[in-house]
């Protein structure tokens, strides 16, 4: 009899125009596929014997026995494999040119603006434009993600702990396929907090870093909350704002972190602010990060290789630019993704391409259904032509339709959504300078 394999229960499927994607609700991977390869998947919602060594298809087995999305089904059952099997409905695929998905695959929520720190270069403003989003409004709100197929639920804040009904959002996401995950700063987190993070059935929480070194030392809570999670059956990831300044001790900072227990570490990078003030233009103009830093804190992750896992924010995905763009579309891994694949839901109702962009609103959940609000994307139209890819300095990069620079970036620099990435170090490599930098590949766990 021969052996009969189906897509674990924990991925969900969403057809594209390209052909669809894949999502691993436990691993928190994403796969995106071609029309053939989605239609391979599709069958493999029910049990049936794998394809024969010939078959087109063949080759993607490996991968997705390796990477957890196929595994031996527990039946008796055996039919002959067929490519002309009637596809699920599932393979209907939506119209569009695929640079833009039908769907977010992760809502950024912003589930209030009240907070109890003052975080240098926090892009949050300290108060909502209007009253929240109530549990209610939250649920319908989910809801809809559900039946557009979104993937994921970033939540943060402001401080998210502040939210009465944060527990009941989260789990409620949970029971309708949608995994949820937390951002918090750690100052409000005990150990029925955390009993309650685990009812809701939160993927990861994500202690947030904004400080100095010396800020271990003066904010222990940053210690308490790690290790009330770390005892928990919660998955925790830190999230480390790197500045010149951290840059300097992020080894030492990295070291402690691992000593603490902590696995999962993701380097982020500072921002401009959506509206500059006096105040925030400063602190991003001392903050942010040049290219000779770049090239630092890449040497730094290298150092790191297979110690701790490391994942980069999306304004740092250039770094992977000696990774073969056809992989990084097939994981999933994206630079600025905003209005394309992301989107930010504000505490009023606002929805905006992302958390830097907030000037580009493209309307409120109040007055007009996510979905429609999200498929005409008003304002977000320069993000999502796929003709308008970052120039200057991203011209002839090979990884450029997948990074694109930071959006955000490109604006504050040259007053251009389109434009380059000025501060990207591989912009030397397009330019004739030979680096002998070593890969990023294991920020994908290849």
């Amino acid at each position: 009899m021969s052996d009969v394999w189906q897509l674990v229960e924990a991925v969900n499927l969403r057809p594209e125009a390209f052909g669809g994607m894949a999502f691993h609700r436990e691993r928190g991977i994403t796969l995106e596929v071609d029309s053939e390869a989605y239609r391979f998947l599709c069958t493999y919602l029910k049990p049936r014997p794998l394809p024969p060594p010939d078959h087109p298809a063949a080759r993607l087995v490996p991968q997705l026995v390796r990477l957890g999305f196929l595994c031996p089904a527990k039946t008796d059952l055996e039919r002959a494999w067929s490519a002309s099997n009637e596809p699920e409905q599932a393979l209907l695929l939506p119209s569009g040119d695929g640079f833009t998905l039908s769907a977010p695959e992760t809502v950024h929520l912003a589930i209030t603006t009240r907070c109890n720190m003052a975080c240098p270069g926090c892009y949050v403003p300290r108060s909502s434009a209007g009253p929240e989003l109530t549990t209610a409004e939250l649920r319908g709100l989910i809801d809809q993600w559900a039946q557009m197929r979104v993937f994921q639920l970033a939540v943060g804040g402001g401080e998210p702990l502040f939210y009465e009904g944060l527990f009941d959002v989260l789990a409620y996401a949970r029971e309708q396929g949608i995994v949820p995950h937390l951002t918090t700063n750690g100052t409000l987190l005990n150990a029925d907090v955390v009993r309650r993070l685990e009812w809701a059935g939160v993927a990861q929480v994500n202690i947030s870093w904004n400080g100095p070194w010396d800020g271990w030392a003066t904010r222990p809570h940053v210690t308490r909350a790690l290790q009330l999670l770390l005892g928990s059956t919660l998955q925790v990831g830190v999230n480390l704002l790197v500045t010149p300044t951290l840059l300097s001790r992020l080894p030492q900072v990295l070291t402690r972190l691992q000593t603490l227990g902590v696995r999962r570490v993701t380097i982020l990078r500072p921002k401009p602010p959506a509206i500059p003030s006096g105040t925030s233009m400063a602190w991003y103009n001392a903050s942010r990060l040049r290219r000779v830093d770049l090239f630092r804190l890449r040497n730094i992750l290298n150092a790191w290789q297979g110690v701790l896992e490391l994942e980069v924010g999306s304004a740092l995905v250039g770094l992977m630019s000696d990774i073969d763009a056809a992989l990084l579309r097939w994981r999933g891994v994206y630079g600025c993704a905003a209005g394309r694949r992301i989107c930010t839901v504000w505490p009023d109702g606002r929805v905006t391409p992302c958390s830097f962009l907030t000037d580009l609103c493209a309307g409120n959940v109040r007055r007009m259904p996510f979905a429609e609000l999200w498929e005409r994307g008003e304002n977000w139209g320069p993000l999502r032509d796929p003709v308008a890819l970052p120039q200057g300095s991203c011209i002839g990069c090979a990884i450029a339709p997948q990074c694109g620079g930071a959006r955000c970036v490109a604006r504050y620099e040259r007053g251009d959504l389109s434009a380059g990435d000025a501060e990207c170090p591989q912009a030397e490599r397009w330019a004739g300078v030979h680096r002998n930098d070593r890969p990023l590949a294991h920020l994908l766990q290849l």
